[in-house]
């Protein structure tokens, strides 16, 4: 919220690998292409949409996340769907920090939203059952359609978000905390949020969108001061709240927020607590504070964020335990440090990170399996942003 674990990526057109420009705000018409992420990195499955609309997925099996019945884990990549156009992944409110209970959702190329893992349409999704019992929920082993026209997308902590060529967001799934936007109660179908939406990511329990003017909005839990705002002012926020002014890109993670404004400059807020929001571990800022400069897109994962700059260079900071940063070792780092180059396309989980060069090559890291504490080389032909 993929986006970790938010897998949900921005990016802006600033850098030179990008395409022709548009910048909410900037005074340009609002897309009417889809603009949502070509790569996902979840917690134990990873997924990518490569340039003849194929969806690819690897890693775990469990509570049907690779999209269609299966009962054996993959370590390399396997096509399982046609046609698709952008994916997206986030842990669910149940058992947070395990592999599966993961919520995916991918977009064909025509605009059709499609979910599948655990079921957010369940009105028992989350609850307890009965003293002797197991939580309540319930899987999609095969993927549902529930949306047309989509145009972005971001799936989070049991709630799916996505926008509509008419600018419109949507909220659907758990409504605790105000995460989806639709108030405190669940829903099992799409409830319209705000008009005028550029962009939108999820993380855990809080939501934060763009509009065409500039204006970032969050709604949702503010536990560690995601939302932007001190958290004894705004516990939790049921409808958007005015953040800040003249942004261009936003990702969120699993309990922070990060945001690049239209000069470069990135800032971060909300949990700090491996200082992948810069100046070393800290309790956690309650309002946007800088990170870096010249920076054009962010992903913003568990316990780390990984940005480009206009250069093309990827930089990663904070939470290295699994050697999730890709600098070589698995110590945390308080400031930013160097990994690649000629980066596109980048996203953060809780264990791993995934990055797009611009020859459409997919690189992956973490020690999650194996010893790939640099970037190691997936797949060719990723779809690019």
């Amino acid at each position: 919220m993929l986006s970790v674990i938010t897998i949900s990526v921005a990016w802006i057109v600033k850098s030179r690998h990008l395409p022709a420009p548009y910048l909410p705000g900037a005074g340009l018409e609002p897309p009417d292409t889809i603009v949502a992420a070509p790569i996902a990195a979840g917690v134990g499955i990873s997924m990518a949409v490569t340039e003849d609309g194929g969806l690819w997925a690897w890693g775990s099996y469990r509570s049907a996340q690779l999209g269609y019945r299966s009962d054996t884990d993959y370590h390399y990549p396997i096509r399982i769907m046609e046609d698709m156009a952008a994916v997206s992944i986030n842990v669910s409110e149940i058992m947070f920090s395990r592999v599966g209970n993961t919520l995916v959702a991918a977009l064909t190329s025509d605009g059709t939203l499609k979910i599948w893992g655990v079921d957010i349409r369940d009105r028992d999704f989350g609850r307890p059952g009965d003293s002797d019992g197991p939580i309540s929920f319930g899987y999609l082993s095969e993927p549902l359609e529930v949306m047309k026209n989509v145009t972005a997308f971001s799936s989070g902590g049991g709630h799916l978000m996505a926008i509509t060529s008419d600018n419109t967001l949507w909220g659907m799934g758990v409504g605790a905390h105000g995460r989806a936007g639709i108030g405190s109660s669940h829903s099992a179908e799409p409830i319209k949020v705000m008009d005028n939406v550029v962009a939108v990511s999820t993380g855990y329990r809080h939501t934060v969108a763009v509009t065409s003017d500039g204006v970032l909005w969050a709604m949702g839990n503010n536990s560690s001061g995601q939302l932007g705002v001190a958290e004894d002012l705004v516990p939790q926020a049921f409808n958007p709240i005015r953040i800040m002014d003249d942004v261009i890109a936003v990702s969120a993670g699993a309990y922070n927020t990060t945001a690049i404004t239209s000069d470069g400059t990135l800032w971060g807020w909300g949990s700090n607590w491996y200082g992948q929001l810069g100046g070393g571990a800290s309790r956690s800022p309650h309002i946007p504070t800088k990170i870096m400069d010249d920076v054009v897109a962010v992903s913003a994962g568990y316990g780390h964020t990984m940005f480009i700059r206009s250069d093309g260079t990827l930089w990663g900071i904070g939470w290295n335990h699994f050697g999730q940063l890709g600098d070589g070792t698995t110590e945390n780092r308080y400031s930013p440090v160097r990994i690649m180059d000629d980066v596109v396309y980048v996203s953060a989980s809780k264990g791993h990170t995934m990055a797009v060069t611009s020859d459409g090559t997919l690189w992956a890291w973490s020690r999650t399996t194996e010893e790939h504490l640099y970037p190691a080389r997936v797949m060719d032909g990723v779809r690019l942003p």
